[in-house]
């Protein structure tokens, strides 16, 4: 597997540097996710649990509280740095998810919470996911919804225009994981049965444009958008396009979805 294409080089170093700020502001997206998850596959004591993409820890310490035995793996050092602190009983690796550092069918369960859109190539991650997962046992993909369902769409997509162009060769586009049947597609290519599909809310709020701004270009990793067109075109495309979701306290909230796909190895 040495040999397989990996994004971790280009990933790891860039979520390494915003670690800490991505934790302060993210982490709770996901939770209902994890928890719809957790409740799906039956989390429970004894399984064995493998979280790829597992980012600074969260259902990596929510599987070790339901008394799993858990890992996890992630290209940046410094989410695992801090998923070691909320789950030290956890075997905790740095690595890549298209060449996972464990042996064949080693997993009752391994899950993937909005990380496969980061991989080299989703085909090469998944059949990593599946080999490492014992036969019967499942796999869970979990990331962002269609676009006209997670409100956070467009103002992601404003702060991506400002940020420097596009390769001229991007290669073929990535799946549209959100869709309805596009996991379901994937899942059956890498040698899996789609067992399961799901949707669940994710909300996200902020107190203030302060708080929305650092987690965008700080948290979010869109400081792409400051560096290419500058800080001041950066903060007025976050003003206007987060405006219809400014509540009356100045606090904003947006409502998003997560889809899920449990499949079984």
């Amino acid at each position: 597997m040495a040999s397989t294409p990996t994004s971790a080089a280009s990933e790891g170093p860039e979520w390494s540097a915003r670690a800490t700020a991505w934790t302060e502001q993210w982490t709770q997206l996901a939770a209902p996710a994890r928890e719809a998850v957790a409740e799906a596959t039956a989390l429970g004591p004894g399984m064995r649990v493998l979280d790829v993409g597992c980012g600074s820890g969260q259902f990596c310490r929510l599987a070790a509280e339901r008394g799993a035995e858990v890992s996890g793996v992630d290209a940046a050092e410094g989410m695992i740095e801090i998923a070691r602190t909320l789950a030290p009983e956890a075997d905790l690796r740095v690595g890549a998810m298209e060449s996972l550092p464990w042996p064949d069918a080693g997993f009752d369960l391994v899950t993937a919470f909005n990380s496969l859109q980061f991989a080299a190539d989703i085909a090469s991650a998944l059949r990593e996911a599946r080999r490492v997962t014992r036969p019967g046992g499942h796999v869970v993909i979990c990331n962002w919804g269609r676009p006209e369902e997670r409100e956070l769409h467009g103002v992601f997509s404003a702060l991506h225009d400002l940020g420097p162009p596009d390769p001229p060769d991007p290669g073929p586009p990535a799946p549209a994981t959100g869709d309805p049947g596009v996991l379901e597609r994937l899942a059956r290519a890498a040698g899996m049965q789609p067992q399961r599909a799901g949707e669940v809310d994710v909300p996200f709020a902020v107190p203030d444009l302060t708080g929305l701004e650092r987690a965008l270009l700080v948290g979010g990793g869109f400081h792409t958008a400051v560096e290419h067109s500058g800080e001041q075109a950066a903060r007025e495309a976050i003003a206007e396009t987060a405006a219809p979701f400014r509540r009356a306290d100045g606090s904003y909230r947006f409502e998003n979805r997560f889809r899920y796909l449990v499949a079984r190895a």
